[in-house]
């Protein structure tokens, strides 16, 4: 019986190891995307999107730039880079209002793919 739920134990630490590896590895680059012969999916970017994200394409990057100024230059930005912006809003301590990124979801929304 106490061999059962060790092996139960085991079995659960060896999927949440696996979740967690698969979490670590990230998304493939547009780039090994492109060299497996797979076209990447278009972008579209919201407030929900990780920060990292949308700052990898330029459209985005100037919309962040415009609308969030000093985001991506802050010292702390590896440490939240792939939040997304609602989620950076709850540690904002209100610097990041629900119109800021009402502005910015909008000024996102209106990238299209491609352009």
């Amino acid at each position: 019986m106490i061999w059962q739920e060790k092996s139960k134990q085991a079995v659960m630490m060896i999927s949440v190891a696996g979740l967690a590896s698969l979490c670590a590895c990230g998304s493939p680059s547009k780039a090994q995307l492109a060299s497996s012969g797979i076209t990447p999916a278009p972008a579209s970017f919201s407030v929900e999107t990780p920060i990292d994200k949308i700052a990898a394409d330029e459209r985005g990057k100037a919309v962040l730039d415009r609308d969030v100024p000093g985001v991506m230059s802050n010292p702390h930005y590896v440490m939240f880079s792939c939040m997304s912006l609602s989620q950076l809003a709850t540690l904002s301590g209100g610097r990041l209002t629900k119109s800021k990124l009402s502005q910015v979801n909008s000024d996102l929304a209106e990238l299209s793919p491609g352009q």
